[in-house]
């Protein structure tokens, strides 16, 4: 998978030293404090198993430093009163993605409130933690006080119940791989409801003629989510493109050869640059690299997580400097982490970004035949990708895109056929029934094994979870308002959908 965005969290941990005259005097506050450190080393590691696939209980450098790339760490410490909550909540600089509270014994709940109040639309997630699995032979009074997180949790959770803050509570033991798992996602979908909520989305040109249904107001949209959109002329974006040195698309073009295949006939047409070579000296793949390059100074120029664009304007495809649809430039941008959609819908862009912060990867799609016989849909698009979705051991091909073999220049394309396994797709949309305006979508699935080697973008056969039959599963789909795009993400992925939009107040609609 591509690199990550880490998560940037406060750790803490509510104390109360009226314990300690019955728990071990002011050893009590230090095994608190070694209890949190070991806590926050288990949630970094999590995280870290979560995106690359390393177990939480392996030791090995890979790991440590695998986590330390995914956890940043604000601040961390034990909140023993309202004060020295207050005084840790001060000293802590920039945004917060997610407060873990790690709940260990009972403690006022001002201790904790302190703390969360300062912060008061960062998303919390409650770690109800014991430091073993087991009620020991010999319990006492010491162990009501040092175990004691199924009383110390309501009583912070009552108040943020009360004042109707939504927050997440995972309950388990320190060294309990599953319950580190279950941590791992609620903190990852807390930080991606966080991304979302101070995203920007950058949105080239407008929707074509006739699609509202893959548009939004873009004041709406902020006023309910915070998502800001940056409008950007597609003349702008030409100048871009057009100015890109060679010495950048040579780059570029070095590292397409490295990772994909490249397609003879996508060398074929009239040379783009003498005086370069391979992909870079044919026109289509200039072009092709120096949109890619455009984009991704344009993403870091504005510094928005995500985009969309339509090409179909006189500026970019259809105007004599550019005159290629710049697919693969959407597709490099989704594979380096900033998801990007075509026919400017900036609400695919929205599911785009929750499925690939949650996932790792992100399909911009359609859903395209339905397989009544299978119960297969087909899945495909007009020439996007995420090379996070490439099978392992498996070399895409770049390819001129299929759907623009007419044009006077075709632009080029990534192919490979997505991997079986667990599956989710993702959509957003405005919906009149839900009070903020808006819903997510989300279907839980499989890619199935079944291959389309002459579809012509990249794609595959998506089946429903449900036992409804695919007819059903696609009509209920349909009926809970999403356009015609949505995003593939790997993995099953409802409850943390529900999660982001919990968070952000806006509603959630499950399809089976």
């Amino acid at each position: 998978m591509s690199p990550t965005v880490p998560v940037r969290a406060a750790v803490v941990s509510p104390y109360w030293t009226f314990w300690e005259a019955s728990a071990g005097g002011a050893g009590l506050r230090e095994d608190r404090r070694t209890l949190l450190a070991e806590a926050t080393a288990a949630l970094g590691a999590a995280l870290a198993a979560q995106q690359h696939g390393i177990p939480p209980t392996d030791g090995a450098a890979e790991a440590a430093g695998a986590a330390s790339n995914e956890l940043e760490l604000a601040c961390a410490g034990l909140l023993d009163t309202p004060e020295t909550a207050a005084a840790l909540a001060d000293g802590v600089a920039g945004d917060l993605d997610v407060i873990v509270v790690v709940i260990c014994m009972a403690a006022p709940s001002t201790h904790g409130l302190a703390f969360l109040d300062r912060f008061s639309g960062v998303p919390v997630v409650i770690w109800s933690l014991q430091r073993s699995r087991n009620i020991r032979a010999g319990f006492d009074a010491s162990d009501i006080t040092s175990a004691g997180t199924a009383v110390g949790t309501p009583q912070l959770t009552n108040m943020l119940a009360r004042a109707g803050r939504p927050h997440e509570i995972v309950v388990g033991a320190l060294h309990d791989a599953s319950c580190h798992r279950r941590l791992a996602r609620a903190v990852r979908a807390s930080a991606t409801a966080s991304a979302l909520g101070r995203a920007r989305i950058a949105r080239v040109g407008q929707p074509p003629a006739g699609y509202a249904c893959v548009d939004t107001d873009a004041e709406a949209l902020r006023r309910a989510t915070g998502i800001e959109l940056v409008e950007v002329d597609p003349a702008a974006l030409r100048r871009r493109i057009v100015t890109v040195p060679s010495e950048v698309t040579e780059r570029l073009a070095a590292e397409a050869e490295s990772a994909a295949d490249i397609a003879a006939d996508l060398l074929a047409d009239v040379p783009g640059d003498p005086g370069a070579s391979g992909l870079a000296a044919s026109s289509a793949g200039r072009r092709s690299l120096a949109a890619a390059a455009a984009l991704e100074a344009l993403d870091d120029e504005l510094g928005v997580a995500a985009g969309a664009m339509n090409c179909h304007v006189p500026e970019l495809r259809f105007g004599a400097d550019v005159g290629i649809a710049p697919c693969y430039g959407l597709g490099r941008e989704t594979s380096r982490g900033v998801p990007w959609t075509c026919a400017g819908d900036v609400l695919t862009a929205v599911a785009m970004l929750v499925g690939r912060r949650l996932g790792g990867a992100a399909l911009y799609h359609e859903l395209e035949v339905i397989d009544f016989d299978t119960g297969e849909v087909a899945i495909a698009n007009s020439g996007e990708h995420d090379l996070a979705w490439c099978p392992p051991g498996v070399r895409p091909r770049l390819q001129p895109n299929p759907w623009y073999r007419d044009d006077p220049l075709t632009g080029a394309s990534i192919w490979f056929e997505l991997p079986p396994g667990p599956a989710s797709l993702i959509g957003f949309t405005p919906h009149a029934a839900e009070p903020s305006g808006y819903r997510f979508v989300v279907a839980e699935g499989h890619i199935t094994e079944r291959s389309l080697p002459q579809s012509p973008t990249v794609g595959g056969t998506f089946r429903f979870a449900g036992d409804a039959g695919v007819g059903e599963s696609w009509r209920a789909w349909a009926a809970a308002g999403v356009n015609h795009h949505s995003a593939a993400s790997p993995g099953h992925l409802a409850a943390d959908v529900a999660t982001v939009a919990r968070y952000l107040k806006v509603g959630c609609a499950q399809v089976s």
